[in-house]
């Protein structure tokens, strides 16, 4: 197959999470063109399911979708790790992708569909070198919990995250019939633990949480900037003082609410520190991330078999981790240095958002995140300005990001994402790449099928009214000074758009000049959620619009 050309090469992952329930419902979680089967009752909770029902959907997804005789799956390439990719300069062709060490594709079109989690961050924590029980980051949790949870060498469980993966784990560890001791490690110097959305939803007009969230009523009270225009309820919560008071009322209120629901001060976490899951910032700046209790027993589980620390670690020994005194100690036990017994340590901690499938100065000149010290100046200097410019804008747009609550700011270490539309370099005329899931969204089935569909207009140069560079840039530019606003720490990349996904779908679709996927009449538009099958028909309405 070496030096084979291929009209389009998408280069992707695959993970399987076994053990872990979806944070995503039925009718949400699958694509328009092939509905998922509902899992049955008893492994549902509000709508919410068992990840190996997402994994059966996907292989035979992969299957039944023929094209010119040939499935998708007919089309992978397996156990191919790609080591580099490189712009080529012969007739026909743009991209080669070299790929387990020595194999090369030739290609006119390329599609990066690697996403944020590729590559696992961990931590260079001290003393690492020297611990001798078993490590891994929880892109491994699901291939190695069977085998762990069982081994009789595996006593005591140290977790080191805040996000919703690091909940995952400890709420496996909680359940595993072994009782292992199991510690959790929530750095004291990050953006705190993950805010936990519970599962059913405030009003019965929607099955579950997500439903009732991702709707364009919800997305009237969100000041996001994607759409060209905003409808008369959009203008009024964002657009005048007292709209803005209305919403920050009612999110404030929301908070409220939602952690009186967590109850973090509950009796039977007292003695395993509980209460130090509470996240730091109101939920409504998102600033700690989020996820669903998606399981009836999810939080008490964790809260009667978990220790939970907020601490800083100092460092690894050979069969322990020491966490530094509490900045904010409310005891005397917390002002001490900690020593915890550990046999299996997991990282929960994230992915980077940097790439190694191009060299650093061409994923810079894309506008992929780079580490800082691997930036071109230039360019650097350059969309300082743009940015600069951009911000007051972006706050004379939404007067509600002028006033941030108090947090702990954090330098980045990356350059932001600067992508036409999250996907497209703004400086690449050839229009022969894209980026796919550079983004956080609550929804990753909606959002990967209208990418999905936008990468392909772009590719083949039927998208009608694209913007000049400048115009790219200038749009680019108010993205990321509107995230680093609208997200705090969680913004810099300029890719978190979690709350935005409803909007941010509907501007894509815009730009293609599609509509079938709105509901009919005003209000079932503003207020039904959005499902997969709203999407049902956009294939066929771009067809008629843009294939001959």
């Amino acid at each position: 197959m070496a030096n084979e050309i291929y009209d389009v090469v998408i280069i992707g992952t695959e993970r399987n999470y076994p053990d872990f329930w979806t944070q995503t419902p039925v009718k949400m979680a699958e694509f328009s063109d092939r509905p998922m089967t509902p899992p049955p009752d008893e492994d549902q909770y509000y709508g919410y399911f068992p990840a190996r029902y997402t994994t059966a959907y996907l292989e035979s997804y992969v299957d039944d979708h023929n094209y010119a005789g040939q499935s998708i799956r007919d089309r992978i390439l397996f156990n191919a790790s790609v080591d580099s990719v490189f712009r080529t300069k012969e007739p026909g062709v743009q991209w080669t992708i070299v790929f387990n060490t020595s194999r090369t594709i030739r290609t006119s079109k390329l599609i990066d569909a690697t996403g944020m989690t590729s590559q696992p961050n961990i931590p260079d924590l001290s003393g690492s070198s020297v611990f001798k029980g078993e490590t891994l980051h929880h892109k491994s949790w699901g291939y190695e919990q069977s085998i762990l949870l069982k081994d009789p060498s595996v006593r005591s469980i140290c977790i080191i995250g805040g996000a919703k993966s690091a909940a995952d784990v400890a709420y496996a560890c909680a359940k595993s019939p072994r009782k292992q001791k199991i510690h959790w490690v929530v750095r004291e110097d990050g953006n705190g633990p993950s805010a936990f959305f519970a599962a059913p939803a405030m009003s019965a007009r929607y099955a579950n949480s997500n439903e009732g969230f991702y709707n364009r009523f919800l997305g009237s009270f969100l000041p996001n900037r994607f759409g060209q225009k905003w409808g008369w309820l959009k203008w009024f919560l964002q657009g005048t003082a007292f709209g803005r008071w209305y919403v920050k009322r009612l999110w404030d209120g929301f908070d409220k609410g939602l952690r009186a629901s967590l109850d973090y001060q509950r009796e039977e976490g007292k003695q395993m520190g509980f209460a130090n899951l509470e996240y730091d910032t109101p939920i409504f700046w998102q600033n700690d991330s989020s996820g669903v209790s998606n399981h009836p027993d999810f939080l008490s589980s964790i809260a009667k078999s978990v220790h939970v620390y907020r601490r800083n670690i100092s460092h690894l020994s050979e069969n322990s981790i020491t966490l530094q005194p509490r900045r904010s100690a409310t005891s005397l036990e917390e002002e001490k240095p900690l020593t915890i017994p550990v046999d299996l340590l997991v990282y929960c901690t994230g992915w980077s958002a940097t790439t190694k499938l191009f060299p650093a100065h061409q994923a810079h000149e894309f506008g992929l995140a780079v580490p800082l010290e691997d930036a071109n100046p230039e360019i650097e200097a350059h969309w300082h300005d743009l940015e600069k410019a951009a911000d007051p804008v972006i706050l004379s747009r939404f007067p509600t990001l002028k006033h941030p609550p108090a947090y702990r700011k954090i330098a980045p270490t990356e350059t932001p994402f600067r992508l036409y539309k999250a996907m497209a370099p703004t400086t690449d005329d050839s229009h022969s790449i894209v980026f796919l899931g550079k983004t956080v969204v609550g929804d990753n089935f909606r959002n990967a099928e209208a990418q999905a569909l936008w990468a392909v207009a772009y590719l083949d140069g039927e998208i009608r009214h694209l913007p000049s560079q400048m115009e790219k840039e200038k749009e680019v530019a108010e993205t990321v000074a509107w995230d680093r606003r609208r997200y705090l720490n969680k913004g810099e990349l300029g890719s978190w758009l979690y709350y935005d996904v409803v909007n941010y779908v509907d501007a894509l679709l815009e730009q293609l000049e599609l509509s079938s996927h709105r509901q009919k009449g005003w209000r079932r538009d503003l207020l039904d959620p959005f499902l997969a099958a709203d999407l049902k028909s956009i294939g066929d309405e771009y067809k008629r619009a843009h294939v001959p």
